[in-house]
């Protein structure tokens, strides 16, 4: 299951990366408005990172794992968590092509790092991500 996984994260991130910047971006008129090949790489990466950690707290919550994220709250159901990566992910590569092509990369890449980083966070067991809940029965405490 892991390794399916992250095949199809590699496929993903080289299917967007591999295509040429005018092919793969929308053509909006006004060159300020134009995204070039670096602006859908971090875009990119930062919708993998996403759907990584979609899927990471997926498997983590079916495992009785507690989210700390305060917006999902600590049991999400499966649609709770995809509609909030849809509506985090969607609201990021918005605020993306409305913004002025100088800044639209320190946007991207302020996404990607607090996604990465906090995705990272959660696997180390940081202060962000899930934690295990505990038994309710007493024989099984630690």
């Amino acid at each position: 299951m892991v390794a399916r996984f992250h095949a199809a994260a590699w496929v993903a991130a080289t299917v967007i990366t591999a295509t040429p910047g005018r092919a793969a971006a929308q053509h909006i008129a006004g060159d300020h408005r134009s995204w070039h090949a670096s602006h859908i790489a971090l875009a990119g990466a930062f919708a993998i990172a996403l759907w990584m950690d979609a899927a990471q707290t997926r498997e983590a919550v079916r495992r009785g794992y507690q989210e700390r994220n305060p917006v999902l709250g600590p049991h999400p159901s499966v649609g709770r968590i995809n509609s909030y990566t849809a509506a985090a992910g969607l609201s990021v590569l918005a605020a993306a092509a409305v913004a002025p092509r100088r800044a639209r990369p320190w946007l991207l890449g302020a996404a990607l790092a607090i996604e990465t980083v906090g995705d990272r966070r959660e696997r180390a067991g940081g202060a962000v991500g899930e934690v295990p809940l505990k038994p309710l029965n007493p024989r099984f405490t630690d």
